[in-house]
């Protein structure tokens, strides 16, 4: 679980300076490994969606962990309310994210073309940066209750 949940923190520093990269690529065109704006943000979005579904899938995993977990040791079933609670607060801010995000992957291909102005679409990237980072909070505060969640049926406190 620790290491999964290093990886997940360790993949979301790299997304966002992967992310931080193409916003300043959008202003001041430079490439990266020879690669322009476009290519560099395909590049983002694979490297994004990795992460994003590794941390979905941490807490589906951590879930039916607990459950089960509580369900063989005969435990309250409050541990696994718990879990599910920690589920309702973090998926929405991060599928919602998620949908942003693709909305601005998609879009780098419009204003690449000129079918959007350039503008707009740093606008638009920006105000999905600034989600993403309070995303992040979330996820980070999810990740400790659910770490405490865990430290708690253990007995540790």
């Amino acid at each position: 679980m620790w290491f999964f949940m290093n990886t997940c923190y360790g993949l979301s520093l790299f997304t966002l300076v992967l992310l931080l990269i193409g916003l300043a690529q959008s202003f001041v065109h430079f490439p990266v490994f020879k690669a322009g704006h476009l290519t560099f943000m395909l590049l983002t979005s694979i490297v994004y969606l990795l992460t994003e579904t590794l941390i979905i899938f941490f807490f589906v995993g951590t879930g039916v962990s607990i459950k089960e977990y509580t369900q063989t040791h005969q435990l309250s079933p409050e541990y696994h309310r718990r879990s599910l609670a920690i589920k309702y607060r973090v998926y929405p801010p991060l599928l919602l994210n998620i949908l942003l995000m693709m909305i601005v992957f998609v879009l780098v291909g419009a204003a690449d073309t000129h079918r959007l102005p350039v503008g707009v679409y740093q606008l638009i990237f920006m105000g999905t940066l600034i989600h993403f980072l309070k995303t992040k909070i979330t996820v980070h505060r999810s990740f400790r209750d659910n770490t405490r969640i865990i430290l708690d049926m253990a007995g540790i406190k």
